[in-house]
């Protein structure tokens, strides 16, 4: 199938200096002097090219025009900014029609701009150059018109003309064919804007880095590229832009075979082109749903479709998208057995392609009329065309290498200058981080040495105080003016205190955890160790005492591990070490170190692990999550519980390790918010009143996540809680 219109066929509306004509008629200086006679001279030319756009912008070229030679009317006339602005502006429009033109404009702005030092005007002039020796092909040319604007545009920071000029250097090396230096400056174009221009303007850059991705013939990047051109332009309701970027998006899915979406994206455009009366967007978004069509076998919707486009492509004087009509719709009629009509659409077709030297399209022209002949058993034209289509398949095939060849080289190219643009971002990212380190360790430094200070003087201001009550009588007016120094003292701590607060929030949520968790399990163990030393006790008795202090002992331990795991990840201390380890041998050790536990509150736990469960993991970090899962089922579940731990084989690449209680479960709230609870929060109450804060979760989550593995929790109030986490295994 003949794509009419290709990507090449779509870039005139968004490469500001990708001509959508090839004529080069020239206009005299004398002519582009008298502005009224310019004016005239362009709508000549927009009736000999019949050009929509043309027409569509008349009366903008004549509100230019007239603004231009009104400022040049004025009694002793000099060029000023606004002058130059529209002379730049103009050649801009003109580009599309006649490029001379642009260049004639350029060089009387390049001239106006350096007699009155117009720095933003002669970059767009130099711009406009360049852009002129583009479309001749004088790509060195240029590229030294361009460097020109460039330097002058880095100096005066002027970041529309240097996003617009490195938006041109891009197109001249992608007009050359090297697509990766061309990527490079169309990277630099859209930081340029990102940083200070509008979002439609990053539109622009991003659509012409798709079109280069979809040449390069990488469609993932050129999709996600036109798909973020098209959210901006529809944000700005930027009709052209949004009709080029669903035609972009539309051949990209075609060629990945994604038809439905194709046809989808060509209604979008077709819809649009009927409402802003595009006569060319009309016949495009025709064609391409018959092209579809056809591909689908549904023959006869294809050619009501072809024959759409050919009234309008008629209507407006193109010729080789009339050709292009004529073979669609003679593939069409071939296919429903009109081989007569089919013959001849296609017979015209190929004279229309064979005037223009579209090789591909004679190439099909003449299968075709070789497959229509056989049709209708007439060997001896059969074969005549099928050796022309041989003979244009070959040449096409010869060409189709040496692009291939260079595509493997520009590849190869490109991706060794996006690992140099990369690493070059990395670097100053590191760069970035030390300097942030750098300023945290000064101000944590400066914030010391404050505190220092207040301290100093709040002792000195203490002892002072202290003097002070023994000479109360006769240095009472003194202590009012040191009492005043207190209180203006006392202020500013309170701020330095407050500037603390902000920077060491992190701190005391862990001093708060520490007050909470460890505060009533201390006391606990102070008054179990006075009563030791106050009492006498026998045996048993004391053995009664030291199993509880051992559980209280073990408990403050548990929490002092949780706590300092958990102020290591923040302090980014936690390293990793993963080896090859055996979950059996950690379940078992944890199952004998909460047997106190399980026995006070006779619940039972059963081991139903896979002895080979060996995984590729840090043992102390699983360990502490086997620990903190199996206290928190412990606490959750009733006397009398039970408590299943279990393991599953994933492939070969993991193993899914299952802890499953039936205790008192949650609600799908909490269930949902259990990763989530704010640290030092609202503590949670086990079946005998034990509490928690939430720390062990959320270090389980994180110690899961850096040893590859994933968490989910299952749960239902009444029934119980499962939780699942996944490890990778040690032998693959």
């Amino acid at each position: 199938m003949q794509i009419k219109i290709s990507i090449d066929c779509t870039r005139w509306i968004d490469k500001n200096w990708n001509s959508l004509t090839t004529n080069k008629t020239e206009i005299p200086l004398t002519a582009l002097l008298n502005l009224k006679f310019f004016f005239t001279t362009s709508v000549a030319f927009s009736v000999v090219f019949a050009t929509h756009s043309i027409f569509a912008q008349t009366e903008t070229l004549r509100s230019q025009i007239d603004q231009i030679q009104a400022i040049e009317n004025y009694e002793n006339f000099t060029p000023n900014f606004e002058y130059i602005d529209q002379l730049n502006r103009l050649g801009e429009r003109y580009y599309n029609i006649n490029p001379d033109s642009t260049f004639l404009l350029a060089m009387k702005s390049l001239k106006a701009s350096e007699q009155i030092g117009y720095a933003i005007g002669k970059v767009d002039a130099y711009r406009n150059i360049g852009a002129y020796h583009n479309v001749k092909g004088e790509y060195d040319q240029a590229m030294n018109y361009f460097e020109e604007g460039l330097s002058i545009a880095e100096k005066n920071q002027y970041w529309l003309g240097l996003a617009n000029i490195y938006n041109s250097i891009g197109l001249n090396n992608y007009e050359r064919g090297n697509y990766s230096d061309a990527v490079i400056y169309y990277l630099k174009a859209l930081g340029i804007k990102e940083e200070h221009l509008s979002k439609l303007e990053q539109s622009k850059t991003l659509n012409n880095l798709g079109l280069v991705f979809m040449d390069f013939g990488d469609l993932d990047k050129a999709l996600d590229y036109h798909s973020r051109a098209l959210k901006i332009r529809e944000e700005f309701k930027d009709n052209t832009g949004i009709a080029s970027s669903r035609i972009n998006i539309a051949l990209i899915n075609k060629e990945k075979g994604d038809l439905d979406e194709a046809k989808k994206q060509f209604n979008a455009a077709l819809k649009l082109g009927l409402r802003i009366n595009n006569r060319q967007l009309i016949s495009v978004s025709y064609f391409n749903i018959a092209e579809i069509l056809l591909i689908k076998e549904e023959y006869n919707e294809a050619l009501a479709y072809f024959e759409k486009a050919l009234l309008i492509d008629k209507e407006r004087g193109d010729e080789v998208g009339i050709g292009y009509d004529l073979l669609g719709i003679g593939e069409a009629q071939m296919n429903l057995k009109r081989l007569r009509q089919a013959k001849e659409n296609i017979q015209k077709s190929l004279t229309i392609f064979v005037e223009s030297d579209i090789k591909s399209n004679i190439n099909k022209s003449h299968l075709l009329l070789s497959q229509v002949y056989e049709m209708e058993n007439n060997n001896t034209q059969a074969l005549y065309h099928f050796k022309l289509h041989k003979a244009y398949q070959d040449s096409i095939v010869n060409l189709e290498t040496e692009k291939l060849i260079q595509e493997i080289s520009e590849k190869y190219e490109f991706d060794r200058k996006e690992a140099e643009f990369l690493q070059i971002q990395i670097e100053k990212e590191l760069l970035n981080d030390k300097r942030m380190e750098k300023n945290f360790r000064i101000g944590v430094t400066i914030i010391l040495v404050i505190l220092l200070i207040a301290f100093i003087l709040a002792i000195r201001s203490i002892k002072s105080q202290i003097k002070a009550k023994a000479f109360v009588t006769r240095q009472k007016n003194e202590l009012e003016i040191l009492n005043k120094k207190l209180l203006q003292q006392k202020n500013e701590n309170e701020q330095i205190t407050n500037q603390l607060f902000l920077v060491n929030e992190t701190k005391d949520k862990l001093f708060s955890i520490v007050g909470h968790d460890l505060k009533s399990p201390i006391n606990s163990l102070k008054g179990l160790m006075q009563y030791v030393m106050d009492e006498k006790l026998s045996q048993n008795e004391f053995l009664t005492v030291a199993k509880q202090l051992r559980n209280e002992v073990e408990q403050v331990h548990f929490t002092l591990i949780n706590l300092l795991n958990w102020a290591k990840g923040q302090m980014k201390g936690i390293v990793t070490d993963p080896v090859a380890i055996s979950i059996h041998k950690i379940v078992e050790e944890n199952i004998d170190l909460n047997e106190p536990i399980s026995e006070s509150k006779k619940i039972e736990i059963i081991d139903e692990l896979e002895e080979n469960t060996i995984c590729f993991a840090d043992k102390d970090q699983i360990n502490l999550i086997i620990r903190n899962i199996m206290n928190n089922a412990l606490k959750f579940t009733n006397k009398g519980g039970k408590i299943v731990i279990s393991s599953k084989r994933h492939g070969y690449d993991f193993w899914e390790i299952s802890i499953k209680d039936n205790g008192i479960g949650m609600s799908k709230e909490a269930l949902n918010n259990l990763f989530s609870k704010e640290l030092g929060g609202k503590p949670q109450y086990g079946t005998e009143g034990e509490k928690g804060t939430g720390l062990g979760l959320k270090l389980t989550k994180d110690f899961i996540s850096k040893n590859g593995g994933e968490v989910k929790v299952y749960s239902e109030k009444g029934v119980g809680t499962n939780f699942t986490f996944t490890l990778p295994s040690a032998y693959i």
